[in-house]
């Protein structure tokens, strides 16, 4: 179990996937998200602020991201002690490596770990809501693999069409202004 502070070092965390993002590089989403931790951490007596790390347009199908590693880096070194998401899908979608962080990692980093609209926090985790993350993991990642194969099969609709579905236009092209799914 997490052990018991007066006060917790917190950090927030937030994450945008390429699907949300799209062509905003600095999302209206992300910010919300990031307002609603500080918000959240604010109204908590026994919670710091000391950092707010986010990844924009990041997978949370993997743990490979900038912002996340540096977080990580930062609970090792002891800056931080608690880590507070808008829900678990932000930690990750990845059942097996979301469920080791939230039932290995971070207990044995002594982190206590808060998905705020989810209501979990570890540190007054009974063994429903454990269960509950764990079934909210797997829901998350089915739900990711599902929008993988809709927007693959979408693509492959797309490029059947002879559209271009590419982010930029090669060199020596440019995009119909007519029609950005052509190139001229």
């Amino acid at each position: 179990q997490v052990r018991e502070t007066l006060l917790w070092n917190a950090c927030a965390y937030a994450r945008l996937s390429v699907l949300e993002t799209r062509d905003r590089k600095d999302s209206e989403a992300l910010a919300n998200q990031k307002a609603l931790l500080r918000n959240f951490i604010a109204s908590q007596d026994d919670l710091k602020l000391c950092e707010v790390y986010f990844d924009n347009g990041e997978t949370g199908t993997n743990f490979e991201r900038a912002g996340f590693q540096r977080m990580m880096e930062d609970v090792q070194t002891g800056k931080i002690n608690c880590i507070v998401v808008k829900d678990l899908s932000r930690l990750g979608r990845n059942c097996v490596e979301t469920g080791n962080y939230l039932e290995r990692v971070f207990p044995f980093l002594g982190v206590r770990f808060i998905a705020v609209t989810d209501g979990y926090d570890s540190a007054a985790a009974n063994a429903g809501d454990v269960l509950a993350a764990a079934l909210k993991n797997l829901v998350n990642e089915a739900y990711s693999l599902d929008i993988s194969r809709k927007s693959g099969a979408i693509l492959r609709e797309k490029q059947q069409r002879g559209e271009f579905i590419g982010a930029f236009a090669a060199y020596g092209y440019l995009r119909d202004p007519e029609d950005t799914h052509r190139l001229a």
